[in-house]
Parts: structure tokens; C-alpha cells; sequence
């Protein structure tokens, strides 16, 4: 089917996910806003991510989903009385795809997924595993005709977001030195860099350059890693943020230099912020969830030749983290900061 541009006023895109899913979704938006301008368009996501989508100029609403409390048959009957012309399902899931095939929508778009094809009557190949997941998500529009324009990713901030970060940077007396995000959070145990590793890595990064670090954190556990770091640093430059919901979090990674981190949220909040990144990678791609944009680096432990397993858990010790030396990751930030051109000094005006 043919999608006839004068026919849509209303658009509903389904993404459901964690943080950093939905930032990877963002560079859509402006994208589908552009072509119709005069369009409704909102998006449906699960409530933990909402806050991702607060106060984005390009959607109307941010609706939640909680499959535990919500049932599909009344999030259903809701959409359809929305009355939209189109939907996107992004998420291409068989609940997805049952939401998407019930709307009522004249337009249904997915991806050419096995069990799925009867939801949709505009689908495109999904490519995943192969691009980056923001050019699978870009994917939608190009089966739609709709141009592709801008790739940023998008997170909104605000004064009051930015007074927060302002406070943090005075209280702890940061203005006029260079800072370094270190971002210790990460969905699974196996995509984080170990405490005492960041903690070793922060060391020597010390005896290289004059600079502040802020550790980033999101769990309990987290923050105890965090702590953790700072007992054992041998300098008293590193800070722990306060507890920080999504966009005070991204008005203080702005404030910072470069970022490193593991594959998390917070990794694409400072690329959404246009902060320099260096992601750590090991069971997940980068070329799939990495940093995205040319500015941004990733590094992995490539001596073994089990990355990118997607486990959860791993029985082998987790040793694309546990054996990736900090050594190689010093090298890929010296790339970064070369490639943005940062200038953090360096001790002893080495």
C-alpha cells in the first residue's frame, strides 16, 4: 500500500523499551514532524521511558504501557477510538504487532517479521543485527517516502534541569576544570565495567591528565559501586551525582567534557547532549547500540572471540570486561578527545 500524505492527520509510533531504546528512536521524530507538519503525532512507550519523551516539540502525547498492570484489550480499545491514520510499530513484538492490526488505522507499518506480516500493510525488511539501531528505526520512514533530514538523537532540558546542574558543578567547586563523565550503570551485570577496573582506570587517567571525574549512577547498587570508586581513588577529584531522574541527569552530562561508559541509558543521554562518548562494549555491538554519530568511539576486548553474545549472565567471568586493559581504553579516549578537539591539560605540561 501506498502511503497518500494528504490522508494523515493522526500518528501514533509504538516503541517499547528501556532508556536508551527510546533515545535511539528520537531522530525519528523531527523526521516524521517535518513531513507532516500539520499531523497529531504521538508515541506509545512503556512508563519507565517516559520521561524520555517529556516536552519533545516534535509529539503531541507520550502515552504509557505497563504490560504487568495494563491489559492489552483496553489499551486497544483506547487507540482505536484515537482514530489514527497511521501507526508505526517499531517495536514489531506479537503484542505490538496485535495493537497495531486492531487500531483501526487505514496505515500499519512493521517490519517483515516471521508471525507478524498479517498487522501490517506497509512493512520494510527489519534490519537489525546488521545497522545501527537508529538506522533501523530510520528504516520505517524510508518504506514510508518520508525523507530522512536529521539523525540526532533528542532529549529536552530545561532551566530547571540546568540550575540542578549548575548547583552540583558549585558545590563541589568544578567550575573552571575539565570533566570526565564515568557512567558505571548498565541494564545487565555483564555490560558493566567492574568497580575496582574504573576505579584502576581513573588512577591512571590521573597520572595522564588534570582533570575532575563525575560518576554517574541509576540503581542502589550502582551508587554503591560509585562509592566504591571514590575509596579507591588516589586522588579526591571524583564526584558522585545525586539521585538524578532523566533530564536533570542529562543537564549534568552536559556540563561535562567527554564521557566514558558501559552500553546504558546515560551513554546515549550524553550523545543526545552532543557530549564526546567512549563506550565500553562486550556482549552487546557497538555497531548496533554504540555512541552513535562520527564524534563518538567505542572500544572492545577484540583478543577473544566471544563478544557480542547478548548473555545476561556469563559462565566464562565475564572477561571481555574483566580482561579489556585500561591501557587500550586510555588509547581510544586519547582518539576521542583528538577527534573533538579537547583540550584537557596534561600533568606536568606533558
Amino acid at each position: 500500500m501506498k502511503l497518500e500524505k494528504e490522508k494523515v492527520e493522526k500518528i501514533l509510533v509504538i516503541k517499547f523499551g528501556g532508556i536508551g531504546d527510546i533515545l535511539l528512536t528520537t531522530p525519528l521524530l523531527p523526521n516524521l514532524k517535518n513531513y507532516f507538519s500539520n499531523a497529531e503525532i504521538n508515541v506509545l512507550t512503556l512508563r519507565h521511558s517516559r520521561d524520555v519523551l517529556i516536552d519533545n516539540p516534535y509529539i503531541s502525547k507520550a502515552f504509557t504501557y505497563d504490560p504487568s498492570e495494563d491489559k492489552s484489550l483496553c489499551l486497544i480499545k483506547n487507540i482505536r477510538k484515537q482514530k489514527y491514520d497511521l501507526i508505526i510499530d517499531l517495536f514489531g513484538n506479537p503484542r505490538t504487532a496485535l495493537i497495531t492490526f486492531l487500531s483501526g488505522a487505514k496505515y500499519r507499518f512493521g517490519f517483515n517479521f516471521r508471525g507478524r506480516n498479517y498487522a501490517y500493510n506497509i512493512r520494510a525488511e527489519g534490519r537489525g543485527g546488521i545497522i545501527h539501531n537508529v538506522e533501523f528505526n530510520l528504516d520505517a520512514l524510508r518504506a514510508l517516502d518520508i525523507p530522512v533530514t536529521s539523525k540526532k538523537l533528542y532529549l529536552n532540558i530545561n532551566i530547571v534541569h540546568k540550575e540542578f546542574a549548575d548547583n552540583f558543578i558549585r558545590e563541589n567547586k568544578l567550575t573552571g576544570r575539565k570533566l570526565i563523565g564515568i557512567s558505571k550503570t548498565g541494564g545487565w551485570e555483564s555490560k558493566r565495567y567492574k568497580a575496582k577496573d574504573y576505579a584502576e582506570l581513573i588512577n591512571m587517567m590521573n597520572k595522564i591528565y588534570n582533570a575532575d571525574f563525575i560518576l554517574f549512577w541509576g540503581t542502589q547498587r550502582e551508587k554503591e559501586n560509585c562509592e566504591e570508586i571514590i575509596r579507591s581513588l588516589e586522588m579526591k577529584n571524583a564526584f558522585i551525582i545525586p539521585e538524578s531522574p532523566i533530564r536533570y541527569l542529562g543537564a549534568i552530562i552536559s556540563r561535562c567534557d567527554a564521557v566514558i561508559g558501559n552500553d546504558s541509558g546515560p551513554l546515549h543521554i550524553a550523545v543526545a547532549m552532543g557530549v564526546p562518548t567512549l563506550g565500553i562494549y562486550g556482549p552487546t555491538n557497538p555497531l548496533l547500540q554504540g555512541p552513535f554519530g562520527e564524534n563518538n568511539l567505542s572500544v572492545t576486548n577484540d583478543r577473544i572471540d566471544c563478544l557480542y553474545c547478548n548473555l545476561l549472565e556469563c559462565k566464562i567471568g565475564n572477561i571481555c570486561m574483566t580482561e579489556l586493559s585500561k591501557e587500550k581504553i586510555i588509547e581510544k579516549f586519547k582518539e576521542l578527545i583528538e577527534l573533538n578537539k579537547i583540550n584537557i591539560p596534561l600533568k606536568n605540561g606533558r
